[in-house]
């Protein structure tokens, strides 16, 4: 396949493809050609956006050089940028020359995009085989009808309200499986957070703004416990998830949790209890081994404490803290994944890699998770632009720890307890 042409949109959302300009992407602020085997068609329920504040660049394959476009045809243009379902990594970001003074852009994973013999090409891998999130297993309709079916069983639980808004208005997946009595299911619990992440989806004190609402209420025992419960008896592969995206660190409410998740086990056994954390007390990571809880997600953006703490910003912990929190879970034998927030030219630079590569021989984990930063690139890029990093490649960032740790599961989504 030929390098695709260069996607241009008007500022109705009309996409083109332009006649003879052919697309690129970027590896952190410096602009690569992607090659044949880092590109594939759009996957069903990948979204385009376009750019605004911004202006186009093309690559000329005659002149070998980049070309600027404002307008086309009299009127303004700007850079599209595709965003690719869960189960898909990243491999580069879009090119685009952002003007000075502009609007931040929302959290999304932008992605590197083009168009070729009829079809739409973005710049990704599939890193996880399994398609549970696909589009087709998601009719809103059918959704909205168990939704509401919950909702008039438990009128009392208000869990189920919120999650019905994060199913319906903010297309959150994990809470559509709640409903549809499936796989992984959230338990927002957290009101508060004990650091202030850059790409935060739910509280943002920048002029961006966050992608959802945060729970704004501390659940009752009785409502965590039904909900767990529910799921856990009687859903496909059940899995219950603490620590979502709509909640700020489940660790600050670890009494709740613990309380819930023995209640819950003194009733079944079955299905996966899973807290998706920042690590940051291991006191309590210990606490909540000891209660029932079989797995935990921790996210990194780095294993490496400067970085860390840029993305992260950390309130009255330490990346050492993180550190003790994987110990001990290993210790009280219980699994431990990364929650890898992977920002192209960034996590593939050979710093980056060497530094993985130190931090996986040293630490027994179980899975990496390769997740997608969501995140304005040029917001993350002048957080890190000091630092002399040298990109080579996301392929090559998930070649090296294949060949280096092929006992480690590699993917996207977290697992049920039984395959592991």
């Amino acid at each position: 396949m030929n390098l695709p042409y260069l996607l241009f949109s008007d500022k109705e959302g009309k996409i083109h493809s332009h006649p003879y300009l052919r697309m690129s992407g970027t590896l952190l602020d410096k602009p690569y050609l992607p090659v044949q085997e880092e590109l594939i068609s759009a996957p069903v329920g990948t979204t385009f956006f376009y750019l605004p504040d911004s202006y186009l660049l093309g690559y000329n394959l005659l002149t070998k050089k980049f070309e600027q476009i404002e307008k086309i045809q009299g009127k303004r243009v700007y850079p599209v940028a595709a965003f690719i379902p869960p189960s898909y990594l990243r491999l580069y970001n879009p090119l685009a020359k952002f003007e000075k003074k502009r609007q931040k852009l929302p959290l999304w994973a932008y992605t590197a995009c083009g168009f070729y013999g009829g079809k739409f090409r973005v710049t990704a891998k599939k890193i996880d085989k399994r398609t549970r999130q696909a589009p087709g297993f998601y009719n809103n309709k059918l959704i909205e009808k168990n939704a509401n079916i919950f909702l008039k069983k438990y009128p009392d639980n208000r869990l189920y309200k919120h999650l019905f808004n994060c199913a319906l208005n903010y297309n959150c997946l994990a809470a559509k499986n709640l409903f549809m009595q499936r796989w992984e299911a959230p338990l927002p619990v957290a009101r508060f957070c004990n650091a202030s992440c850059l790409g935060c989806l739910s509280h943002q004190d920048s002029n961006c703004d966050a992608s959802h609402q945060r729970i704004a209420f501390r659940p009752k025992l009785s409502e965590a416990v039904e909900l767990m419960e529910n799921h856990l008896k009687k859903a496909k592969e059940p899995i219950v998830s603490f620590g979502q995206g709509c909640e700020g660190e489940p660790l600050l409410e670890t009494d709740l949790i613990a309380e819930s998740v023995k209640k819950v086990r003194q009733k079944t056994k079955r299905g996966t209890i899973n807290i998706n954390t920042n690590g940051s007390i291991p006191e309590k990571i210990k606490d909540l081994c000891k209660t029932g809880v079989d797995s935990f997600r921790i996210s990194l953006n780095s294993p490496e404490e400067k970085f860390y703490n840029i993305y992260f910003r950390p309130k009255n912990y330490s990346f050492s803290d993180v550190l003790k929190s994987i110990k001990i879970i290993k210790e009280q034998k219980k699994i431990v994944s990364l929650n890898l927030f992977i920002f192209p030219g960034f996590n593939d630079s050979k710093q980056q890699i060497d530094k993985l590569v130190k931090f996986l021989k040293k630490n027994k984990i179980d899975m990496v998770q390769w997740r997608n930063l969501n995140i304005d690139p040029l917001h993350y890029i002048n957080k890190i632009a000091k630092y002399d990093l040298k990109p080579t490649g996301i392929l090559n960032l998930i070649d090296i720890v294949k060949n280096n740790f092929p006992k480690i599961k590699r993917g996207y989504f977290n697992l049920p307890k039984e395959k592991f």
